[in-house]
């Protein structure tokens, strides 16, 4: 068979799958529909949780969260709407929701100060242009004042304008990308399957990997949290004897800090949807 009929019938193949893929994600999202028009809440959560492993829209995660807010498992609500911000920021209707929840599960909001709100991690990209644009403006700006200007004095203030700008972006920048950095480990505290039901039990964070370790400290359902890394840049892990895996957590704040397993937390990103 020629080459180029066999790239010719991967290409069909791979456009037909796509289309057999996006038929299925839709099956399943109406079928959670009609399963929450029915009033069957747990089958429209299994329907909609399925379809939201083949791809993500802020309509689902928004629908999923709603549900879960239903059922009084709020911090699968609060990770379901923090998702869904992810994806349309500027719904106002998500964001009351997302309040609302965090206020019924009795957890604290995310900081909304100044760093939080114009140093955001998708701001990343913003800052990063505009550091490049005050540097090699303010360079070439120097250049024509040092070699042209018979004036020292506009030079000398410039240059600290310059360097005083250059720092705030630069800044700006850095911190930026470690919120960027922070939101691809970030993660929600809720509570395993089996709990569910007693939405007042706190998650906790452990000395060390494994069921039978004492409680260094504990989360409350809906609260943020950030996996730490390694010495190598990757994410601290641990297998335990059982099988189950555990990793290293910390609140939002820094100040709480332990091993917590895998099924006690949902990723505000999914791994596996990452690039």
């Amino acid at each position: 068979m020629k080459p180029r009929i066999v790239l010719t019938l991967l290409a069909v193949i791979s456009f037909l799958s796509s289309l057999l893929m996006g038929s299925e994600e839709d099956r399943l999202f109406y079928d959670g529909v009609r399963a929450e028009a029915s009033g069957d809440l747990d089958q429209a959560v299994h329907f909609y949780l399925q379809a939201a492993k083949l791809s993500h829209s802020s309509n689902l995660h928004g629908n999923l969260a709603n549900l879960y807010f239903k059922k009084e498992q709020f911090g699968h609500a609060i990770l379901h709407f923090r998702k869904a911000l992810l994806l349309e920021p500027t719904n106002k209707e998500l964001s009351i929701n997302l309040q609302f929840a965090y206020e019924m599960a009795k957890t604290p909001p995310l900081p909304n100060d100044f760093a939080h709100s114009y140093f955001a991690s998708d701001t990343f990209s913003f800052w990063c242009v505009l550091c490049a644009v005050v540097f090699w403006f303010g360079f070439l700006v120097f250049i024509y004042l040092f070699f042209f200007s018979p004036n020292r004095a506009v030079l000398f203030y410039f240059t600290i304008g310059w360097i005083f700008s250059g720092g705030l972006t630069g800044y700006a920048t850095h911190f930026s990308h470690i919120q960027n950095s922070e939101l691809l480990r970030e993660g929600i505290a809720i509570l395993p399957t089996e709990n569910e039901a007693n939405q007042t039990k706190n998650i906790s964070l452990r000395r060390f990997a494994g069921e039978t370790n004492s409680a260094n400290t504990t989360l409350l359902p809906g609260q943020s949290l950030i996996i730490d890394l390694g010495k190598e840049g990757k994410i601290r892990t641990h297998e335990s004897a059982d099988g189950k895996n555990w990793f290293l957590a910390r609140s939002q704040d820094g100040k709480k800090k332990g091993w917590i397993k895998e099924d006690e937390f949902g990723w505000l990103i999914d791994r596996s949807k990452r690039k």
